[in-house]
């Protein structure tokens, strides 16, 4: 299964953590000692900063450096900090993979999920429902069965 690709350039990626942490060029200068010229520089894509400057970046931005470069990883670490901010933990691998099938099969079941043919490859898009839909047919989540609850 592939997954999107983030088709977004450094510098559009950068813009919109930067605003979407409610914060100007010259905050995010303030926090991350980056001259204010500089982060308009790599916001408008006439260059890419260094990996030192890149962590310093995410750092200011309080993200993480694979979301500013568009891994998608940064999807997968979001998820995680989603579930542990939530309470979740996940005592073993198998746990994880109990829930990510559990997951799979309530967002099928749901019909939010569509595989496509693009560029010779399958992808898999995930379109999620309203909240009030998905209470509707899956009123609770559990993973029966499993004597290592994960929450």
């Amino acid at each position: 299964m592939a997954m999107a690709k983030d088709e977004r350039s450094f510098g559009q990626r950068l813009r919109e953590a930067r605003t979407q942490a409610g914060l100007s060029q010259s905050e995010l200068e303030l926090r991350s000692g980056i001259p204010k010229a500089r982060l308009s520089r790599y916001e408008n894509g006439h260059v890419i900063p260094s990996i030192q400057t890149l962590e310093r970046l995410a750092s200011a931005l309080s993200i993480s450096e694979a979301s500013l470069l568009g891994d998608q990883r940064a999807f997968l670490e979001e998820f995680c900090s989603t579930l542990s901010e939530r309470g979740v933990r996940l005592a073993s691998k198998e746990q994880g993979v109990r829930l990510a099938n559990g997951l799979a099969d309530m967002l099928e079941a749901l019909g939010a999920v569509s595989v496509v043919e693009e560029d010779h490859e399958q992808v898999t898009t995930i379109t999620l429902p309203e909240p009030d839909r998905v209470a509707a047919v899956v009123p609770t989540v559990s993973l029966v069965g499993d004597p290592d609850p994960v929450r």
